[in-house]
């Protein structure tokens, strides 16, 4: 029911944002994407065993004029049986692009948004705003490079201390060779930081508000390199080397052992490198025949490994010298070694009878995940099936 009336306010809003722009636009454009299946681990843990899981993302855009786009997505994702796990997300923006100046290409976007989760984990609910800034600049056809900025502002209600701004600058070198090999060169630094927090101090008169900042920014780098390949008509390879590193030694106080991805900052927790190889065979224009491979290997900063109860289902106890309870630090940082196999076939059918739908793909998948930790609770391996069906106009 919360997930119903969030998406209706969503509604609500894009229909003020599209139906204006509409005026002037050409058309209106829907993407649908849903996608069924199940795993052993679903969740990336020992903590939810053998669920299944239900996911959409809506598309709609509009074409404002030949230099702006306005665009709203809506997805859920629901878990079965295991409800308190399903989530609402949705965004509204728009997109502006300049193309005036020779060789050069101008982006920028603003955005609103908003994320829902059930009652058992509403302290993860957010909303906020974002903007890109982004600018290409084109050597010659098939060489450019690429630079911009992202910045995030992320509220959370019930969890005042994990409100934060992201602030992300990277850029990127594309390169195209004769020999129908593509070069992709990439770096981004990121910077997470935290709102300060009121708190009042003194008594009646003398009562004074202060702002305090208990939690410190988190920043980090990425370096990535892709190299694509086609190996003839129909067959192409592509491999990715990508590595994380974490500029700063501080703990992490808004990790939550709950056993869950955690969206405040998992992305700032953890440094190390990750490596990916795909191979992409069209067995025709609407037929085509995925293999991925991945491996990444995450060194968690300052995040200790507690003992954990599989048969309770629950971090161990014990009391402490004031009368209340901790849990059992088992003395180390949490590291997972993650390797992963999937084969994905896809087939695409063009529907020329109805204007409100264009393409329509069926999309089958299967998966193996061997995620290696030094913690029991993420210690596991799992299979994954799915079947996925895309529609647009």
């Amino acid at each position: 029911m919360n997930a119903l009336k969030f998406i209706i306010r969503i509604l609500i809003v894009s229909q003020m944002v599209l139906g204006f722009g509409a005026i002037s636009a050409q058309d209106i454009y829907y993407d649908l994407s849903t996608t069924t299946g199940s795993a052993e681990f679903l969740l990336g843990s020992r903590l939810v065993e053998n669920a299944s899981y239900a996911s959409s993302l809506l598309t709609l855009s509009s074409v404002l004029s030949d230099y702006s786009r306005a665009y709203l997505d809506i997805s859920h994702s629901q878990v079965y049986p295991f409800e308190e796990y399903s989530s609402t997300q949705g965004e509204l923006g728009i997109q502006l692009r300049y193309l005036a100046i020779k060789n050069n290409q101008f982006f920028a976007g603003v955005q609103i948004f908003s994320n829902r989760y059930e009652d058992s984990y509403s302290y993860y609910n957010s909303s906020g705003s974002g903007l890109y800034l982004k600018w290409k600049y084109y050597f010659k056809a098939g060489q450019l490079i690429t630079t911009g900025y992202d910045l995030e502002l992320k509220k959370y209600a019930e969890v005042a201390e994990a409100s934060n701004t992201e602030h992300a600058v990277y850029a990127a070198y594309n390169h195209s060779f004769k020999t129908k090999t593509s070069l992709l060169l990439n770096s981004t630094f990121a910077v997470q930081d935290f709102w300060s927090q009121s708190t009042t101090t003194g008594r009646g008169r003398n009562i004074t508000t202060v702002e305090v900042s208990d939690i410190p920014s988190n920043s980090l780098v990425t370096a990535k390199i892709r190299v694509s390949q086609s190996l003839g008509p129909k067959l192409g390879l592509t491999i990715w080397l990508e590595s994380q590193s974490l500029l700063n030694n501080i703990a992490d106080p808004l990790s939550l052992q709950d056993g869950l991805e955690n969206p405040f900052n998992d992305r700032f927790r953890w440094e190390g490198p990750s490596s990916s190889v795909r191979i992409l065979y069209r067995l025709d224009p609407n037929n085509s025949f995925k293999i991925t491979h991945s491996y990444l290997n995450k060194f968690y900063l300052d995040v200790p490994v507690y003992l954990f109860d599989f048969q309770a289902m629950d971090y161990e106890l014990v009391e402490n010298e004031l009368g209340g309870f901790d849990m059992v630090n088992l003395g180390y940082d949490r590291e997972d070694k993650r390797n992963s196999f999937q084969i994905q076939w896809s087939r695409a059918w063009m529907v020329t009878r109805h204007a409100w739908l264009a393409d329509l793909e069926l999309v089958l998948g299967a998966g193996w995940i061997q995620n290696q930790s030094n913690d029991p609770l993420y210690d596991y391996e799992s299979f994954n099936y799915s079947i996925g069906l895309n529609f647009n106009n």
